[in-house]
């Protein structure tokens, strides 16, 4: 264990003939500053000190011999001596230090929490959470969940708004449910958005197909050739009217009967519904025509459990922004020329969404003259009182078939006019 008076020439020279095996060197003019060199020439700075409090010899590494000089190593030697003579004990104090940032919980830490033990659990969308939550994950992901100030939040929000303002509030909508489910279960002591105002005005959309506008989408959607799954995706959309999402994740397994005609039914499990209630959809002829081109292709593929693929071999099934944007882009495609050039104006003027093709099943329902209880039935709106939560368990499958059925046959009516 040689004592050297350390120069830059002399450490230079270590790193230029390694030693066969790893040395220690110790520099005369700064006492416990200690350099070690391993075979291969790479270094390692460390101070040892004995603290006041009466332990044997510490030893805290100062860094690596390529990021420090000497002249830096002896620098922090120097501030260590100083704070052992002040009773200070830098390793220690180090390794507390590491074991606080260890214990703190992150953002990134309590969002997955919060998916993991809240979102999925308790709600059939929390991919959309999982999504929404992107933002502030990349944004605040290391920092600790409590340090999260509202400025921080208003300035997050704010950005999203410039480019997209309706999911500047729905990110909103999500960071206050995760903040809220962190207080209540003591994660954190306040929600640091807790009445923060919506960053961007929202209207209440209403958009509805007409019926030529019905009929150039049917059949454009007909055309989808390598996404045809999409297509028939939003086909079969068109004529159940049921969320989005739930028609993006169908699998074989909640199809019954669809050789029968009188029971053809689609039942949603509790755990894919917003509602948290299994919900039973009556299938029209033309709905099973749509699904059994599907299954044959899945079984072609030699997959027993979608119904509707995804173009991406990672995906489990079909997403539901996929819909989204195949309505977008079929839309965009369409000609103005032609009988329904008037339709295809109002539709890539005011394009809908996939959402849009359920208002607009509830409101042919509605034009069809089906009761408002039928229609509710049949897209899974539940009465929020105490008779429809504990005492009404009928679910009107015999109703919500009949009105399926005049829907499917309007449909028909319409795709199959001349224009």
């Amino acid at each position: 264990m040689p004592v050297v008076s350390l120069t830059h020439t002399y450490v230079a020279g270590l790193q230029a003939r390694p030693p066969s095996e790893r040395i220690e060197v110790w520099d005369e003019r700064t006492p416990g500053l200690c350099l070690r060199i391993g075979p291969n020439g790479n270094g390692a700075w460390s101070f040892r000190y004995r603290p006041k409090s009466g332990k044997g010899y510490q030893r805290i590494t100062l860094g690596r011999l390529a990021d420090l000089t000497l002249a830096d190593a002896r620098e922090r030697a120097a501030r260590h001596r100083v704070a052992v003579a002040d009773g200070g004990d830098p390793q220690h104090e180090l390794k507390a230090r590491q074991s606080a940032a260890e214990s703190v919980l992150t953002f990134d830490a309590l969002a997955q929490r919060y998916l993991d033990e809240y979102a999925k659990p308790n709600k059939a969308s929390w991919k959309n959470d999982e999504g929404y939550l992107k933002r502030p994950r990349t944004a605040w992901g290391k920092r600790a969940a409590a340090s999260i100030t509202r400025r921080d939040a208003i300035l997050l929000l704010d950005g999203i708004k410039k480019t997209a303002p309706i999911s500047a509030n729905r990110c909103q909508t999500v960071l206050v449910t995760l903040f809220n489910w962190a207080v209540e279960d003591q994660h954190l002591e306040v929600n640091p958005i807790a009445g923060l105002k919506k960053r961007a005005k929202e209207t209440a959309k209403d958009r509805v197909l007409t019926d030529a506008e019905l009929r150039v989408l049917w059949h454009a959607l007909g055309r989808m050739g390598t996404t045809r799954d999409v297509g028939d995706a939003l086909r079969f959309l068109l004529l159940v009217g049921q969320r989005p999402g739930e028609v993006a994740g169908l699998v074989r397994a909640e199809l019954h009967d669809l050789d029968r005609p009188e029971a053809a039914r689609w039942e949603i499990p509790a755990a894919r519904m917003k509602t948290r209630r299994v919900h039973a959809v009556p299938l029209a002829q033309k709905a099973v025509e749509i699904l059994q081109g599907a299954i044959e292709r899945r079984q072609a593929d030699g997959d027993g459990q979608r119904v509707f693929a995804s173009r991406f071999v990672a995906r489990d099934s079909l997403a539901r922004h996929s819909l989204s944007q195949a309505v977008r882009r079929v839309i965009a495609a369409l000609e103005l020329d032609g009988p329904d050039q008037e339709a295809v104006a109002s539709l890539q003027a005011e394009p809908p969404t996939p959402h849009d093709f359920r208002r607009t099943v509830a409101t042919g329902l509605g034009r069809l003259g089906i009761p408002r209880e039928d229609r509710k039935a049949v897209l899974a709106h539940v009465e929020d009182d105490v008779h429809a939560r504990h005492y009404d368990q009928y679910e009107r499958l015999k109703e919500k078939r009949a009105a399926l059925d005049a829907w499917a046959n309007h449909v028909s009516a319409v795709v199959e006019a001349c224009a």
